[in-house]
């Protein structure tokens, strides 16, 4: 990311019993920041690396538990950045699970609409018979500073909605 630019990630979970949890370091409407949920099945790791121009990467670190349904990570650009898109900073984002399966969006390859501040490259479904990643590639709409939120869908699967959530607290 160029200097100045705070693309920071965020966790939403999906538990057994229909909420939907947060996993942010910094809060939207209504929601304060909660680094942990879970003891730790869904663990914000902040900023664990910083080279030596100005890219960085954070890491939520997932250890599901039979509660959790589905965990949705959310790529966003803070409001203090003004306008820039995930391709023009280049933000690639990834979802890998260490063991071959892997979703990733790489910078040359996302969206260039400066005025788009939210990307889900995909979603962790925790089933019977194991966590499924599958990619999503969803942006919010132009302008929007809401989060998703997470559903049932028809077929038992978790479902994400853009622009529907509480909206970011500016940072």
């Amino acid at each position: 990311m160029k200097s100045g630019t705070d693309y920071d990630i965020y966790a939403l979970v999906y538990t057994k019993n229909g909420r939907q949890i947060d996993v942010a370091m910094f809060g939207a409407k209504g929601i304060p920041p909660l680094r942990s949920f879970g003891n730790g099945a869904v663990e914000h790791m902040g900023d664990v690396r910083r080279n030596s121009g100005s890219t960085k990467t954070e890491v939520i670190k997932l250890r599901l538990n039979n509660d959790i349904l589905a965990v949705v990570p959310v790529v966003y650009s803070a409001q203090s950045n003004g306008t820039g898109s995930f391709y023009r900073y280049p933000v690639s984002m990834s979802i890998d699970n260490h063991n071959g399966t892997s979703v990733t969006i790489s910078a040359k390859n996302a969206n260039n609409n400066d005025r788009i501040y939210s990307c889900v490259p995909g979603i962790l479904q925790n089933t019977p018979e194991g966590v499924i990643i599958s990619p999503l590639e969803l942006y919010s709409k132009p302008n929007s500073e809401n989060r998703p939120i997470l559903r049932m869908g028809s077929s038992n699967m978790v479902e994400v909605i853009m622009d529907k959530g509480p909206k970011n607290d500016y940072k």
